[in-house]
């Protein structure tokens, strides 16, 4: 009984850690990064989504099978991930020193804000982009994104109709 309930808590724990992934992966992924693509085919365009393990996407291109390169109509950027934000406090202090003849009594007070910086490279989900469909023809299509710095292709084969 100890060793079913040990086993099922480590399942449940594994289980935390796993994280969906999308079906179309390069080849070889970029040190440090786990990076994944799937297609929809709309009415009159090409819905892409790309999970970029939470990077900010920098670039990205559709290749056609004749090597004619497309960017995209419309990119949909996911959130930035969260951050701490700004900040504000105060505070006020008090003191005493006291010598040979004299003393002396300081008292302070103090506000401090901060307001984040620069911009950040994390993101809260996957990535949208839109393509028209007329501009990009029927599949396979290699799609090249760069993800922190590390340009990569993903090939989008044509998918199997379902059994």
């Amino acid at each position: 009984m100890k060793a079913t309930t040990c086993l099922f808590a480590l399942l449940i724990a594994l289980a935390g850690c796993a994280r969906a992934t999308l079906p179309f992966k390069p080849l070889s992924q970029p040190s440090g990064l786990t990076l994944s693509a799937d297609y929809v085919v709309l009415a009159d365009r090409l819905r892409v989504e790309v999970d970029t393990d939470s990077y900010r996407l920098e670039d990205t291109q559709l290749t056609r099978l004749d090597n004619v390169a497309i960017r995209p109509q419309t990119i949909e950027v996911p959130p930035p991930a969260s951050s701490s934000g700004s900040s504000f406090g105060f505070g006020i202090g008090g003191g005493s020193v006291s010598g040979g003849r004299g003393g002396a009594v300081g008292v302070g007070s103090g506000v401090g804000v901060t307001i984040p910086m620069g911009s950040d490279t994390r993101v809260a989900g996957n990535t949208v982009l839109y393509f028209a469909l007329d501009q990009v023809g029927q599949p396979p299509w290699r799609l090249t994104v760069t993800v922190a710095g590390a340009p990569t292709d993903i090939m989008l084969l044509p998918k199997q109709p379902p059994k």
